[in-house]
């Protein structure tokens, strides 16, 4: 006797594939449980087409900003941030999604001021918040210009981990749920 079974098979589109992808994301920020939203649009005379360059500047400038919260070793008590980049009309900007788990409220906001007035830039160039708003609301607005095909392969060049960028030891909590995108497997009846 010949078992039979009955196979649904669903192919999966770029579009279903980018919402796996927004869900994997969305849980990936939810356990990394930031505390502070941050916007850089750079001045329009320093923007860039290029992403290296972008990415450069956003360096140098969250740098000055773990030094002016910790001026010595800043690297050993560094807050992790986990960043997108967007593209607008061809120039990047960034959306960082920091963890505070080290300073009083206070000393946030003025440190992103006081580097703000390092680089001698005007106050709509960088946007700190803390975090109040619902996660589902923050995380889809982050995960808007990232893309999955029906792969699974997604842009996550424009995803930055604060590690990477500095080239410091991962903390658990930004590796303990990378983001992927994996379809469902198929189920038989």
């Amino acid at each position: 006797m010949v078992d039979v079974y009955q196979c649904e098979y669903k192919i999966y589109t770029d579009k279903d594939m980018t919402e796996l992808l927004g869900k994997s994301i969305s849980d990936w920020l939810f356990e990394f449980d930031p505390t502070h939203f941050i916007s850089i649009q750079f001045p329009t005379e320093q923007r860039s087409y290029s992403l290296e360059k972008s990415l450069y500047k956003l360096k140098a400038v969250m740098k000055i900003f773990e030094k002016t919260l910790n001026p010595r070793h800043w690297y050993k008590k560094h807050l992790q941030f986990i960043g997108f980049a967007e593209n607008t009309s061809g120039m990047w900007h960034f959306h960082l999604l920091l963890k505070n788990d080290r300073y009083p409220e206070e000393k946030i906001l003025s440190g992103m001021d006081t580097t703000a007035k390092k680089f001698a830039f005007s106050e709509d160039v960088i946007d700190i918040q803390p975090i109040d708003r619902t996660p589902e609301h923050l995380h889809s607005y982050v995960n808007k210009e990232l893309t999955a095909d029906k792969n699974g392969n997604f842009n996550s060049f424009r995803i930055i981990l604060s590690s990477d960028m500095f080239n410091l030891p991962v903390k658990q909590s930004i590796q303990s749920h990378k983001p992927s995108v994996a379809a469902p497997n198929n189920n038989r009846i």
